[in-house]
């Protein structure tokens, strides 16, 4: 692996990160959510890549269950080790790392917008100092669950989950800071939950909007608040996370659509805010225990 003046990739582009890998990604999220970008890749042959640099934090999830031996140089070290299914490597934006795979490979990598992270640390930390530490090959199991289960959403929903995905990303960027970073945060106690009258605010905004693909970041901006303590503080009030709270609240109007009109289950999906009528039946029997054909009889 040779030291040349890095590429400088954006990964919001699918097109941009083609410059170093061999075959394009199996999923993207690219342009669905805001803040982080997934990717979903099977290699089947062994390549290296040109040495290069993310606008983006990096975290690349190794899924193999057979060893593979990895090489990088990040930043001018060289470093070795083999890696099999859960091994993570984070590679923080702008820093020049080479890869390369001696055998096929299956990985998510996950890709976080360095201002989401940054709103988060002005927060809890002293923002200007706050750096990502790298880390070649670590076992993080909360990451591993982030970036499966980021993975799996974008494989069933079929669309962009905005709010289910920017609550992904705020829960793994307070991650990043709270063990992976150069300034450990005080993160403020947090008991009362939101109160009345912001608690009132927002789930009318949820209801009135719960059709529709509504975003964290705003949710947060109505009660002006960060979305990383908007998120702690409506589960304390509600028991349930924003996106839980938007799939009862989907629920709920397909329910009372069921029993007040003769529409067609799938056209009701669709007219709450479902994906389509199987995403429907997932969820509404999850939160009723019968399918919504049962429900309506």
């Amino acid at each position: 692996m040779t030291r040349e003046q890095p590429l400088t990739l954006d990964a919001a582009s699918d097109e941009s990160t083609s410059k170093i890998s061999p075959s394009a990604p199996i999923l993207s999220s690219q342009a669905c959510w805001n803040g982080v970008k997934v990717s979903y890749y099977n290699y089947h042959t062994a390549f290296e890549t040109p040495e290069h640099c993310f606008l983006q934090h990096l975290i690349t999830i190794h899924l193999n269950h057979t060893e593979v031996m990895k090489e990088q140089l990040l930043d001018g070290r060289l470093q070795c080790a083999h890696f099999r299914n859960g091994d993570i490597c984070l590679t923080p934006a702008t820093v020049p790392v080479s890869v390369r795979l001696h055998d096929s490979i299956e990985l998510i990598s996950l890709y976080l917008e360095p201002t989401f992270i940054r709103q988060i640390a002005a927060e809890v930390t002293d923002a200007d100092r706050f750096e990502v530490v790298p880390q070649f090959k670590l076992n993080d199991p909360l990451i591993y669950q982030i970036g499966i289960a980021l993975k799996a959403n974008l494989e069933s929903e079929k669309v962009c989950n905005r709010l289910y995905a920017e609550s992904m990303a705020t829960a793994l960027s307070a991650h990043l800071l709270q063990h992976y970073s150069t300034q450990k945060p005080k993160i403020q106690s947090c008991s009362d939950g939101l109160s009345q009258a912001r608690l009132r605010q927002i789930t009318e905004y949820i209801n009135e909007h719960s059709a529709e693909n509504p975003s964290l970041m705003t949710m947060a901006e109505i009660v002006q608040m960060s979305p990383y303590y908007f998120s702690r503080l409506f589960k304390q009030s509600t028991g349930l996370t924003p996106h839980q709270y938007l799939l009862k609240c989907r629920t709920n109007q397909a329910k009372r659509l069921l029993k007040t009109t003769n529409l067609s289950i799938a056209d009701i999906a669709l007219q709450v805010g479902f994906v389509d009528q199987s995403h429907l039946n997932r969820h509404f029997k999850r939160h009723v225990g019968v399918s919504p054909s049962q429900f309506r009889a």
